[in-house]
């Protein structure tokens, strides 16, 4: 087993876990600051850890406010965007188990 901490004064973003099939990342994003359009060739689960993020389905053309509680799930290939509504931080798993 293995305790890791992340770093709420990250600039943007750290990688906690790099493995062959397994990633987790800690988002540190301000305020009113945007992620643009990307997607993952992963499966991805977000996980909010503090504040609100609008979370943009980009082929959907829509959004949802996330927050503590919430997570959100995708398949590979999933474009999505974020904006940051408050001071957020997010957990997101990225897996490829098969």
């Amino acid at each position: 087993m293995r305790c890791i901490h992340g770093n709420p004064k990250a600039e943007l973003w750290e990688n906690l876990v790099e493995e062959e099939r397994l990633t987790v990342t800690h988002l540190v994003i301000p305020a009113g600051q945007d992620i643009p359009e990307h997607f993952a060739k992963a499966d991805v689960i977000v996980v909010p850890v503090k504040g609100k993020v609008d979370f943009i389905d980009t082929a959907a053309g829509t959004s949802e406010p996330i927050e503590p509680g919430d997570i959100v799930k995708m398949i590979p290939g999933e474009h999505h965007a974020l904006h940051a509504i408050e001071d957020a931080e997010l957990m997101v798993v990225k897996s490829q188990l098969k």
